[in-house]
């Protein structure tokens, strides 16, 4: 594929994104861990995510697990996933969980962008509260899937 001066020109032209980077860590072993984010995936292809106060928003979520083929035996490292909102004030969501031994531990990594919804308005109330909701929903997600037994 050809690029022209025009083309690149254009990708300035995309909204920002907010990306957000959690992590926790856990003494369950790393393959415990990534069954049971596969689990919890598998068992929930609809979620119901906190938004403002006790309200929450309804998204679909597709995911995909990740391996690490270039060791000589593959292994699961994680899953990329992305969620899409019934509700149109709430952001859709792409991010990658990574799982990875750290030592006596498995340091679970999840970084994840979207775009805030509303133009100007929203991407105000996103600096204001919407990267901290964004961040408390992530943290929420790594804590249960690192202390479920």
């Amino acid at each position: 594929m050809v690029e022209r001066e025009g083309d690149l020109a254009r990708l300035g032209k995309y909204p920002p994104m907010t990306r957000i980077v959690r992590s926790t860590r856990t003494l369950a072993p790393d393959n415990v861990v990534i069954d049971r984010v596969h689990d919890f995936f598998s068992q929930h292809p609809k979620l119901q995510v906190k938004a403002l106060g006790s309200s929450t928003a309804g998204v679909e979520v597709q995911y995909y697990l990740l391996f690490d083929w270039l060791s000589i035996a593959p292994h699961r490292e994680g899953v990329a996933f992305a969620w899409r909102p019934a509700w149109r004030g709430f952001p859709a969501f792409g991010a990658t969980l990574t799982v990875q031994q750290a030592g006596e531990k498995t340091e679970l990594v999840l970084e994840g962008s979207y775009e805030p919804p509303g133009g100007a308005a929203g991407r105000f109330f996103d600096r204001v509260v919407g990267r901290k909701l964004a961040a408390r929903t992530m943290d929420a997600f790594l804590n249960q899937l690192a202390d479920n037994p």
